[in-house]
């Protein structure tokens, strides 16, 4: 039986045998056809992973929030084919925060083996590094620009931390990241406690939880344009 092979690309580093697993590595090599959130980061997976072989080698098909139902029914034939498919995200763990999940569906509809591969997600990275509630949590994703739905999905999450003592885990746009941590101190309780995550995983790493009180007495990092997650809980 065929198999689908869930791919983690790295959150940034230009080495994926640091933080993709070998077993990983090995199943992407012996794939010619991936699904791709887009080539041009899938093709320099390929190019930082195998160097001495060629990039452009493999067939992509992208699967993103670009693609049509139409694109989807040629995708479907894929996998009426006998040979193992790679599922590639541009950054962490593909189909969780990810359009990759269609894919999945199909692989299972079809009957197909699907096998998920170790390698780095940001939410757990950042989940793990917070020292919050690891037991119950919800990740919101991109919070949205319309500030009605906005507030919205701001009152969820302050009912999840107070009801359920749910860790809230949200991200924005990388150039909306400065703002979003004000949004934080100024809309948040002083005993709250916020965890920034920024560039995991790279050497710029840095990680800081502590509560929103501290946070308004410390020098505020800049964090514009950098990949960061969100963390509030206990």
């Amino acid at each position: 039986m065929p198999t689908l092979h869930l791919i983690p690309n790295t959150l940034g580093s230009r080495n994926p045998l640091e933080v993709v697993s070998a077993t990983a590595i090995e199943a992407l090599r012996g794939c010619d056809r991936m699904i791709v959130e887009s080539d041009r980061f899938a093709r320099r997976f390929l190019k930082d992973a195998f160097p001495d072989e060629n990039p452009q080698a493999k067939l992509s098909f992208p699967l993103n929030e670009h693609t049509t139902p139409e694109d989807l029914v040629d995708l479907i034939q894929w996998f009426k084919g006998e040979s193992d498919i790679a599922l590639l995200s541009d950054a962490g763990a593909p189909a969780v925060a990810d359009p990759g999940a269609a894919a999945v569906r199909m692989a299972h509809n079809a009957g197909w083996t699907v096998r998920p591969h170790a390698g780095p997600s940001s939410i757990l990275l950042a989940l793990m590094a917070s020292g919050m509630n690891g037991q119950q949590f919800a990740f919101k994703g991109y919070l949205p620009r319309d500030g009605s739905i906005r507030e919205r999905i701001w009152k969820e999450m302050k009912e999840g931390l107070q009801r359920r003592k749910e860790t809230q885990i949200f991200m924005e746009p990388p150039y909306r990241n400065n703002q979003a941590l004000k949004d934080c101190l100024n809309s948040l309780p002083s005993e709250q406690q916020l965890c920034v995550a920024v560039d995991l995983t790279l050497e710029t790493e840095w990680i800081c939880s502590q509560p929103i009180e501290k946070w308004k007495t410390s020098t505020l990092p800049n964090l514009d344009k950098r990949p960061c997650l969100f963390l509030i809980g206990h």
